[in-house]
């Protein structure tokens, strides 16, 4: 079970504090296509997000800081480059079962 923070400003600082790593390694795991470390790290990822979200929308946004704001925007743009290597490595792997469809198909012909 992922931590909850703190429904204070300080677990909120923690909690944004928290993110930018996991983005970093989750990033890193991304590149690497390393699929368990990946799917464990997404899974917290998510899960903290989904922390930040609620937290946001009940109002905690106006109690921002500006270190805290400059953090969320880097995780933001670590999130989008995050999507961008899963988008990469999906047309991977898509080209990956394409070759092997058609050797399958190429298997069955010749035999």
């Amino acid at each position: 079970m992922e931590r909850q923070f703190a429904m204070t400003a300080a677990g909120l600082a923690e909690l944004i504090d928290a993110l930018e790593p996991l983005a970093t390694k989750l990033l890193e795991a991304a590149g690497k296509q390393e699929r368990p470390s990946f799917i464990e790290l997404y899974r917290h990822h998510e899960a903290y997000t989904q922390q930040l979200l609620r937290r946001l929308e009940a109002g905690e946004r106006q109690h921002l800081t500006d270190r805290q704001r400059e953090t969320l925007q880097r995780v933001l743009a670590l999130r989008e480059q995050i999507q961008q290597r899963i988008a990469g490595w999906a047309e991977q792997v898509k080209g990956e079962l394409r070759a092997l469809s058609q050797s399958s198909k190429l298997n069955r012909e010749y035999k």
